[in-house]
C-alpha cells in the first residue's frame, strides 16, 4: 500500500495565495506554534496535477497487482486528484472522510466550516480478498500538540493500515513526521518512506526508533 499525505498546493483561491509559504497559508494569526515549512506546496493546479501524475505513475509501477493507494487531500484538490489517480493507471474505488470534529476546523461566516479532509483510495487492478471492513468516516480530533503543520491523527492511520495484509509493505512518499510509518511499524508491517525536509526526517526517524520492539513484531 501507498498511504501518503502529499503537499496539497492549496490554501487559497488564487495563485498568489497558493504561492505563499506553508506557515502563512495554513496557520491562523493567533497561533503561536511555529512549524517547519515544507516544499512542493506552491504550484498552480495544472502543475500540481502533472507532479502528482509523476509520483503516482511510479507508485503504480512499484505496487503489486491489487495493491492500494490511499491519499489524503482537501476539497480544493479532490476533483483533480481523483482524475490523476485514474490517469496514472489505478482503478478509483472511492472516497472516505476525516472529520476533524468541532473546534478543529475553519469557520466561515455565512457558510459551512471546513471541518473535513478526504481520503481517496484506488487499487492497481482487481482488489485482493482481505477480510477487513472499515467505515467511511473517521472522526478524530487532532491534538494541538502536533509535530507537523499538516499532521494526520495516529488513530486514523492505525485504522487504515489494517487494509495491508499481514507481511505486506506500506510506503509513504511524503512521510512528514512519520505518522503513517509509525502505524505500520506498530502493526508489524514492512514499511518504507521518504521525506525531503531534514528536520522532519530526523523527527520521523526518532519516532520510529522509539517504537518498542514488542509492538513492531
Amino acid at each position: 500500500m501507498l498511504l501518503t499525505d502529499p503537499p496539497y498546493s492549496s490554501g487559497g483561491l488564487h495563485v498568489g495565495d497558493r504561492a505563499k509559504d506553508t506557515t502563512t497559508k495554513y496557520i491562523q494569526t493567533s497561533t503561536k506554534t511555529k512549524y517547519q515549512d515544507f516544499a512542493c506546496d506552491n504550484m498552480d493546479q495544472r502543475s500540481w496535477s502533472f507532479w502528482c501524475h509523476a509520483w503516482l505513475t511510479e507508485a503504480e509501477r512499484a505496487l503489486k497487482p491489487g495493491g492500494l493507494v490511499v491519499c489524503f487531500i482537501d476539497w480544493r484538490q479532490l476533483p483533480t486528484l481523483t482524475d490523476v489517480v485514474q490517469a496514472a493507471g489505478f482503478t478509483l474505488r472511492g472516497i472516505a472522510v476525516w472529520d476533524k470534529m468541532a473546534g478543529r476546523f475553519r469557520p466561515r461566516k455565512g457558510g459551512f466550516g471546513q471541518q473535513a479532509e478526504f481520503i481517496v483510495w484506488a487499487s492497481k487492478g482487481k482488489m485482493l480478498p482481505h477480510e477487513v471492513y472499515l467505515g467511511g468516516v473517521f472522526a478524530s480530533r487532532l491534538s494541538t500538540q502536533k509535530q507537523h503543520l499538516t499532521e494526520k491523527p495516529i488513530d486514523v492511520a492505525r485504522q487504515i493500515v489494517r487494509l495491508v495484509p499481514p507481511g505486506g509493505t506500506l510506503a509513504d512518499f511524503f512521510a512528514g513526521c512519520g505518522t503513517f510509518l509509525l502505524a505500520a511499524k506498530e502493526a508489524g508491517l514492512n514499511w518504507t518512506g521518504s521525506e525531503k525536509n531534514p528536520v522532519y526526517h530526523q523527527l520521523a526517524s526518532q519516532r520510529l526508533a522509539d517504537v518498542p520492539a514488542q509492538l513492531a513484531a
